[in-house]
């Protein structure tokens, strides 16, 4: 009830109207304007054909230029979409394909792995009492509850105590959560808050900020866990809700830098802080960010794929992947690495959840393993190869987290970390089970859907 009241006093609700209406108006207009004048029709489709043109010689993706001429073949609003969709240019994301990504080399003094997200929460709480000079929280969901309660109480206190203390939420992930507003109740507290991409009518929706980050001093959490009672198991919502995350200690400088980068875009008035360095250790790890083509997630996936030689195990909620991943995964499984990847059973979106069923059965289809968390939802975003290095981040496996979100996590090089993590994946793989069949119709619907998958 308070979800649907914050949707109706927020500014989610006039955007959706005008959503609404957008969509209606091209409806009406591909069914009645080619009738009403039928000579336009030939001008609409020499605008199709000059739009294809444009797609087919633009630096997009191949999947993109395919999705969108297929767009073409829908009078009128197939080509008026195929320009609205923004998406990333190829020349950008495909940098140095083919060459390891250039990651940057940190140092930890230790990393814990998180099974849950409760396991988690307990830690944080403890972290947070014991902040010294700054608190850096980035999330894509904050919701009024027992975990974000907690949090909010413990912020309030170390700033009041001089500590640094800022919080970023995105406007959309909280735009049914917290009330238009929320960052001045914060900053009323001495927490300073900032939202990233405000939600204006005619302004684009598409980027949002997808991080689950939690810079504390020199501690850093990452993962898949939003600041939500579902998380922790406070509230049970789609079954039993399965997520991790990692809590890094020592060498986590850079995490503080990505999220000032993203605090002064947002507030540059602010300035540029320094960050004191914290002193790092014996384990090697790699922060990973979006918008840096070296370092793009599809990079460290081909170089998981490659390091992989007897298996490779995936966590992911939601599954649609680039036509070069798809062949690494087919590849490294015909060479005969074992590959598996768990998706949920219980979906939280079901058109998405849809697609996610489509690619798991193409994949199911040559020769890599893919089973449904029954317990619930599966939000853990993980993938571990060969019980050396492993990755856990915010990052889905699908064309948003990879192209268009801002993201973040870590590539760590630790047996230890990465041997739980594929005790954690074989546990819940035991309760899993295979990807039902469907029917012929259901198979083709899949099948098109996977068409537009670049384009979600």
């Amino acid at each position: 009830m308070r979800k649907f009241k914050y949707f109706l006093r927020g500014r989610l609700l006039p955007c959706a109207l005008l959503f609404a209406l957008i969509v209606v108006g091209w409806v009406l207009l591909a069914l009645w304007l080619p009738r009403l004048l039928a000579p336009v029709a030939i001008l609409e489709r020499i605008f199709s054909l000059a739009v294809a043109l444009y797609v087919v010689q633009s630096e997009e993706l191949p999947e993109v230029k395919r999705s969108k001429l297929v767009l073409l073949f829908v009078p009128w609003t197939g080509a008026i979409l195929c320009l609205v969709f923004r998406t990333p240019k190829a020349a950008f994301l495909r940098a140095n394909r083919g060459h390891a990504p250039l990651l940057s080399r940190h140092t930890a003094k230790s990393v814990e792995y998180f099974s849950v997200g409760r396991e988690m929460y307990e830690r944080l709480l403890c972290d947070l009492k014991e902040a010294k000079h700054h608190i850096f929280l980035e999330y894509y969901i904050i919701a009024r509850g027992k975990f974000w309660g907690d949090i909010s109480e413990l912020l309030a206190e170390r700033a009041a105590s001089g500590v640094d203390v800022r919080v970023i939420y995105d406007a959309f992930g909280c735009g049914c959560t917290l009330p238009d507003g929320y960052e001045r109740e914060l900053s009323s507290k001495g927490i300073r808050a900032a939202v990233y991409k405000p939600l204006r009518v005619g302004k684009g929706f598409s980027r949002r900020d997808h991080r689950k980050l939690a810079v504390i001093d020199c501690v850093a959490y990452l993962g898949g866990v939003n600041l939500s009672d579902e998380y922790i198991g406070e509230t049970v919502r789609l079954g039993h809700w399965k997520d991790t995350a990692i809590r890094i200690e020592g060498g986590v400088e850079a995490f503080s830098e990505q999220f000032l980068r993203t605090w002064y875009a947002l507030r540059p008035s602010d300035g540029f802080p320094k960050v004191p360095a914290s002193e790092g250790g014996d384990l090697p790890f790699y922060p990973l960010f979006d918008g840096d083509a070296a370092r793009d997630f599809p990079h460290v996936l081909l170089l998981l794929i490659a390091r992989a030689e007897e298996r490779l195990y995936l966590f992911t909620p939601y599954l649609s992947l680039p036509d070069a991943l798809m062949e690494a995964l087919a590849a490294a499984a015909e060479a005969g690495t074992d590959v598996r990847i768990m998706i949920p059973h219980i979906p939280d979106k079901k058109s998405v959840f849809f697609l996610t069923r489509a690619y798991a059965r193409l994949l199911a289809g040559r020769g890599i393993a893919v089973r449904e968390y029954t317990p619930g939802f599966l939000h853990a975003k993980s993938a571990v190869a060969d019980g050396k290095i492993a990755a856990v981040s915010s990052y889905n496996l699908d064309f948003r987290s990879f192209y268009v979100q801002a993201e973040c996590g870590a590539l760590v090089e630790d047996e230890r970390l990465a041997a739980e993590i594929e005790r954690d994946f074989l546990s819940a793989w035991e309760q899993g089970a295979p990807v039902k069949k469907t029917n012929a119709f259901l198979r083709l619907l899949g099948r098109i859907a996977m068409l537009f998958a670049p384009l979600t």
